[in-house]
């Protein structure tokens, strides 16, 4: 049940992250607050839950940050590469066919880069974590990862709505 609650509060922030996101920049360090909420709230959770220990939570967040940021650096190379392939894909414009071709194999690279770094993280992980530890933070993160999914399209859905009034 706490998990529960935790995954509704943090889907919550989440929806109010994005929203903080399409205000000006000066609401940047409200969402920064908002993801730094987030992060405690789900580190608390997963200490409990986990059974950790306090230098276990210590390493296991300093291990989720790197990670995090890695992931962050990797999501906005794979939005600059669909916006160069979408700006080769225009309508009425001749795509040059070479760079079609490297940008969607770059895409695919780092999908599959994207894809290893949660294995590598396992592999961190695992130093000191026991497999038990490791299997309930990896239930916790997807459920976690599924809520915030879920809200991105609740407020994506409510956007277009919005635009086709």
């Amino acid at each position: 049940m706490r998990i529960r609650k935790l995954a509704g509060a943090v889907a919550l922030l989440a929806l109010m992250a994005g929203t903080a996101r399409a205000q000006d920049t000066s609401d940047m360090a409200d969402r920064s607050l908002l993801l730094q909420r987030i992060q405690d709230r789900f580190s608390a959770q997963v200490k409990e839950e986990l059974g950790l220990n306090d230098v276990q939570a210590a390493k296991m967040k300093e291990t989720t940050a790197n990670w995090f940021m890695k992931r962050r650096d990797l999501e906005g190379q794979e939005r600059r590469m669909r916006q160069s392939l979408a700006g080769q894909l225009r309508p009425g414009v001749a795509a040059g066919r070479d760079s079609v071709n490297k940008l969607v194999e770059r895409l695919l690279a780092l999908k599959v880069t994207y894809a290893e770094s949660f294995r590598e993280e396992d592999r961190e992980l695992s130093g000191y974590l026991d497999p038990v530890q490791r299997g309930q933070y990896f239930v916790l993160r997807e459920r976690l990862l599924d809520r915030v999914q879920a809200a991105r399209q609740d407020r994506q859905q409510a956007n277009r709505r919005r635009l086709l009034r």
